[in-house]
Order: C-alpha cells, then structure tokens, then sequence
C-alpha cells in the first residue's frame, strides 16, 4: 500500500503570496502513517518548485512545480491513495487540479481531500467526481483508519469524521472526537519534506525573520473564540487542546540539533491561552540553555499577558509578538465576536516594547456594513499605538464562516466569485465598492509605514530594540521593506480623497 500526500502548487495574486513553509498537516498525517508501518510520501508542489514561476491572466501568478512534473512524479510513484491539502478556498482549484490528474493516470486510485476548505464545504468538494472522499476536520486518526480499511478491501462508507457519496447524494458520517491528548502524537515526519528548500525563501516572498533559517511548529490546537471572519474552526473546532510544555521543548531541541534551525515560528492561533503552560515553556527552554529565536505570527490571547509572562517570553528568545486586535471600533468588534479592551492592549504594547520585544498586531477592514468613520477609527487606533508593525486585511467571505453567510444574504459576493483574495477583493460592502475596498488597504499600510520611518528616527525608541548586531540588522532589514513600500506606492500614485 502506497499513499502519496500531497500540497499543491499556488496560483494566486501576487500580493497574496504565501510564506514558504512545511505543511505541517500532511506531515503530522504522514508521522501517523509511518509509525503504523505504512509507507508514505509527500510532495510539496509548492516549495519544490519554488523558483517556477508562471503569469497567470488578471495578476494571478502560479508558483510550484509544473503539471508535467506533477504528473511524472505521480506516474513512477504509482499511489494507492492520494491525500491532497485543500486548506484555502482561494486555492480550491489547485487542489481539484491534482485530483484530476491522479485519476487520468489512474482511476483505480483512491483521492481523498481534507483541510480547512474541504472540512467546510465537502458537498461542493464531492461535486468533483475526481474526489472520492472527504476527511472532516482532524485528520490523522481518521486517514489512518481510512487507509487500513481500503488496504484490506473493507469498506469505507461508514468511518467516522468522513463525508462520501451514498445512494446517489452526499452523506456525512458523524463527526470524529478530537484527539484529546496531543502528546500522543509524534513529531511531524520532516524527514519526508525537503526541509533546505524552506530555510531559502526566494526574493518575492522574503520573511523579516530575525534569525534565519526559520522553522514552524504548532504546540496547540483549536480556539474558543468565535470570531465572525475564521475558518479555523472547521478543522479544530472551539475547543482548546495543547501539548505538555516539555513536549514542545523537545521538538523545539531536535529542529535545532537535526535541521540546523536558528528560530522558530509557533503556528498555534492560541499560544499563550494557558498562562502557566507558556510559563513552563519559557523555563524550560531558558532550563536547557537552548539559544534559539521564536516569534508568534499567528497572533496570541492578548487577555492572558502580563509583564512576568512577556519578560519570560523575552528571557527565552522570543523576539516578536504578534496580535489579533481585528479593529479599532468598538461597534465592529460586537460584529466580529470579540471584545478587547483597547487601552490595554496598548499599555501591553507599550509594556512589551520596553522589554524589547517588537510587537505586531492585525486588523480586518470592510465588513459588510462598516462605514468608512469605522474603518479610520481602526486604522487611527493603529497610527496612534504604541505598535511597531500592522497588517491590514479585507473582511474575507471565507466559505464556511459566519461572514460568508452573512455577505451571501446581503448579495454582497458575485456570482462565480472562486477566488477570495485578503488584499484584492472582487466584492464591496453596504457602502464601498471593490476598488475602494482595495484602495483602503493600500492607504491604511501606507499610513502606517510612514508613521514608523518618523518614528524609528527617535534614537531613545530605537535602543529599546538594538541590543545586539541581529536586531540591528533586522532594524535595516524593515527599514528597506518599509522605504521601497513606500517609493512604490508614490510611484503608482496616492490614494482618493474620500480617505483621512
């Protein structure tokens, strides 16, 4: 029995692009596999083809290996099964792609789809008759059994956490239980990956990160939030599960000893919701004297920090925290689901910069009727905290989430819409079109930018950050990204009047 895993190659606007990492999830689906003896491949179309780079029409880009390669390494592989990623719904097509050409070559092979996408809308998923099966939400016990029960000629119809086709519909099994226990799982199988490719990004897609090379891993799964706008969800539910703080120390320790790594991005949504277990990690990461970096890009649960955690944070090698603040108005936060107290989130901003962390922090812009007054009330909380980075997104109608039910009622999404960009939106919202949702985006990162150039020239700010030559370097590395944003937006031409 042969199983093939497989992430598929990206075609989509370039100012969409993804950061080159390991798909984790396959990975951890391939750690299962290989420790229940069976034999198991990945292949990450997108980074092994990472210097292909094709234009597409309308600015999309298609990054990754070509077709004919894909087909080549399908053909002399010869799969039984094939699991294929299909996490983003902006990215659907590359997906059904791949399980177009597996069954050309050959139509006895079982094609499975799991990921946040196809955990959402299965039913559409299965319309591809290309598609046999559909993995719901977590996906490593349920491959597992899935692959034993096709291996011995069983069959597959009823296996929990599945949807399949049945008496000509689309039937879905009960849910699969979460893993309650994360320490039961092994390290994601890297060994499978080509780890050197991720430690290379190329030019287009370069990462701030203060030590490279960089690696990712997830310490916890799930959020309890329920934000209007996520489609998280989908895959790990409400619920909040994480791994004993030892755990991920070890795994930590053997992506520094084995791959050479020198910082590490942690993927969780929710890294810091325990207060005592991020303590624990800190202590024992400062325990082992481990001299890595490591940073929170996905955000952390900005209720839970205070100074003794933030400090321990620092004293452990964490360069860089990152959150989830969605808007400045109070109004749209109730919309989101979220409620934050944002003098406090600046105060942790403000305390967080004096220890010498750099602090980040993301907000969603046009929700289906937020006015414009909303949109600069956020963006003014931005330029007026104590923040060192900000990324601005367009509310996204992710299939799937609340917002995209919303959007649909309102007649907000075209018909036919395929594509669901977080920068260039092809929809508008109650009063703004498309082309002044784009223009937004673009005003509010410029806005910002100039507002940090002014002040990282403040030689006492500057001091709290520059304590050794990597930071220093860093520093030059932002101010580069920052100063060209900003030729590029002047050399395009400033933005429209109706804006602050």
């Amino acid at each position: 029995m042969k199983i093939l895993l497989v992430y598929p190659p990206l075609a989509l606007a370039a100012s969409d692009i993804m950061p080159l990492q390991p798909p984790l999830g396959l990975a951890y689906i391939a750690a299962v596999l290989e420790e229940n003896n069976y034999e198991v491949k990945i292949l990450d179309a997108y980074a092994q083809g990472i210097d292909n780079i094709e234009t597409l029409e309308d600015g999309i880009i298609r990054v990754g290996l070509s077709p004919l390669d894909i087909r080549r390494y399908i053909t002399e592989y010869q799969p039984d099964v094939v699991g294929v990623n299909a996490s983003f719904s902006a990215l659907a097509q590359n997906s059904h792609d791949i399980a177009a050409m597996v069954k050309e070559i050959n139509p006895g092979t079982l094609v499975v789809f799991g990921g946040a996408h196809a955990s959402a809308v299965p039913e559409l998923v299965l319309s591809d008759s290309n598609i046999d099966i559909v993995v719901k939400g977590e996906g490593e016990i349920t491959f597992l059994e899935l692959v034993k029960y096709f291996s011995e000629n069983e069959s597959i119809s009823d296996i929990p956490g599945t949807v399949i086709r049945k008496d000509n519909g689309i039937f879905a099994n009960p849910a699969r239980p979460y893993i309650e226990d994360l320490n039961t799982l092994p390290f994601p199988a890297r060994h499978l990956l080509p780890m050197k490719v991720y430690s290379q990004q190329p030019a287009f897609m370069y990462e701030y990160c203060m030590r490279p090379p960089r690696a990712t891993m997830i310490s916890s799964r799930g959020c309890p939030m329920k934000c209007v706008f996520c489609s998280i969800h989908t895959i790990w539910g409400h619920t909040w599960r994480s791994r004993a703080a030892d755990k991920v120390v070890d795994e930590m320790e053997m992506l520094v000893k084995d791959y050479g790594v020198r910082e590490i991005a942690f993927l969780d949504d929710n890294l810091t919701l325990n207060r005592a277990r991020i303590l624990e990690i800190c202590k024992e990461i400062i325990r082992r004297k481990l001299d890595v970096r490591w940073c929170t890009p996905n955000g952390v649960a900005i209720w839970t920090l205070n100074e003794e955690v933030l400090r321990q944070m620092k004293a452990s090698g964490c360069w860089e925290v990152r959150f989830g603040i969605e808007s400045g108005c109070p109004e749209t936060q109730k919309f989101i689901g979220k409620k934050i107290n944002l003098e406090r989130a600046n105060r942790l901003f403000k305390m967080a910069g004096d220890i010498g962390l750099w602090t980040g922090a993301y907000f969603v812009l046009g929700f289906p009727d937020e006015s414009i007054e909303s949109i600069n009330q956020t963006i003014d909380f931005a330029l007026s905290s104590e923040l060192d980075l900000a990324t601005f997104f367009v509310a996204t109608p992710i299939p799937g989430t609340r917002l995209y039910e919303i959007m649909a009622e309102k007649g907000l999404i075209p018909e036919g819409t395929t594509y669901w960009s977080t920068t260039k939106p092809n929809w508008g919202t109650m009063s703004l079109t498309t082309r002044e949702l784009q223009q937004i985006v673009v005003h509010a990162r410029t806005r910002f930018q100039s507002s940090r150039i002014r002040r990282y020239m403040n030689p006492f700010r500057l001091s709290k950050k520059m304590r050794s030559v990597e930071e220093l370097w860093y520093l030059l590395k932002i101010a580069r990204g920052v100063l060209g944003a900003q030729f590029k937006v002047r050399k395009t031409g400033r933005l429209q009047p109706y804006l602050k």
